[in-house]
Order: C-alpha cells, then sequence, then structure tokens
C-alpha cells in the first residue's frame, strides 16, 4: 500500500480496514467496516480525553442525546486505545482488557438504547459482541498504517528490525517487496 495513492482519508483507511479484517479473518457487516474507516478518520483530527473512560461512563446520563454521545465516545475510544496502544497498555496498571470491558459494555448499553429499528443500533451490537476481534483488526491497521509510514519514508532497516521482533508475514512481505532478501530461518539475539 502506497501512502501517496490515497485521494481522501476515508479512502485510505477503508483499504487498510478492508485488508484488516481480512487478515484477522473477521467476517464484519459492511456498515461495521464503514464505522471503523468513520471512526480512524476522526481519531486523525480528535485529541483524547483526559477524563477516565470508567468515570465518564458511570457518569452518562439516564437517556437523551448526551447518553448517546457518552457511550458512544467511551466506546470508539476504547476501542482505538486498545487496538492502537495494546502494547503499551501491557506497561500500565491499566490493561487491555480494562478497555475491552468498558467498549464492550458502551456499545452494548448504545445499541440497547437505540434498538433495533435504527441499524446503526445493529453496528453497535455487531461492535459489543465482536469487540476483541474488532481490537484485532484495529491493531493490524496500526501495523499496516506504521508500516506505509515507513515505507514513504523509506525507512527499510526500521521495517527490517520489526519483523525481526515480530517475524510477521505480512511484514516479511513488504520487505520482499522492497527487494530484500529475508532468511525466515536466522536466529534472533536479543
Amino acid at each position: 500500500m502506497d501512502v501517496t495513492l490515497a485521494a481522501s482519508v476515508d479512502e485510505f483507511f477503508h483499504e487498510v480496514v478492508t485488508d484488516a479484517l481480512s487478515a484477522v479473518d473477521l467476517d464484519a457487516s459492511e456498515p461495521a467496516g464503514w464505522y471503523l474507516v468513520g471512526l480512524l478518520g476522526e481519531f486523525t483530527t480528535a485529541r483524547l480525553s483526559d477524563e477516565p473512560l470508567g468515570l465518564k461512563l458511570a457518569g452518562a446520563p439516564d437517556s437523551g442525546g448526551q447518553r448517546v454521545r457518552t457511550l458512544k465516545e467511551v466506546g470508539d475510544t476504547s476501542l482505538y486505545i486498545a487496538g492502537f496502544f495494546a502494547e503499551s497498555l501491557t506497561r500500565s496498571l491499566i490493561d487491555i482488557d480494562y478497555y475491552v470491558g468498558l467498549g464492550q459494555s458502551a456499545y452494548a448499553q448504545l445499541a440497547r438504547s437505540l434498538g433495533p429499528r435504527k441499524s446503526i443500533g445493529e453496528v453497535y451490537e455487531e461492535l459489543a459482541a465482536k469487540f476483541p476481534r474488532f481490537v484485532d483488526v484495529l491493531t493490524e491497521v496500526r501495523k499496516r498504517v506504521t508500516i506505509a509510514e515507513l515505507n514513504a519514508s523509506s525507512d527499510i532497516g526500521r521495517l527490517y528490525d520489526i519483523w525481526l521482533r515480530t517475524r510477521d508475514e505480512w511484514v516479511e512481505k513488504k520487505l520482499k517487496q522492497a527487494g530484500l532478501l529475508v532468511d525466515p530461518g536466522c536466529k534472533v539475539i536479543q
């Protein structure tokens, strides 16, 4: 994937999300896939709030538009953090399971409050039901975005370092496309 080929943020993220859904073998509905595209587009310009998500979820109003916005924000932020920052969460007091639980709860409450009469309610229901799998999708998206950035900057050395640590097949394929010979049998010294 070449970063310069995308005409818009949505087009870029649609390609990346489609690839990531396939890579993790998640059968997601088309609206759920487009929801992820929109979420990623929003987070290209949004700042993460410093307010703890658990408190935000607990303080969500009982009904109305503000409740919907709060639940959506908690679900979206939890999904984004768990997918994009999973590595750093392993070194944190608050781990990925915390964000998975918050996100699932927020999306499930949102789906119930909107009801089955609205198609977006079905998307939130799907996000809640498959939340850990959608985290995997965003983790794949993050990897692909990082690789695309490295390819754009021609930083093959860093890409090779990633492959040495992860032995990821997708990264190996990108290295081979860049003309680098990769020996899967070489041992990593750490």
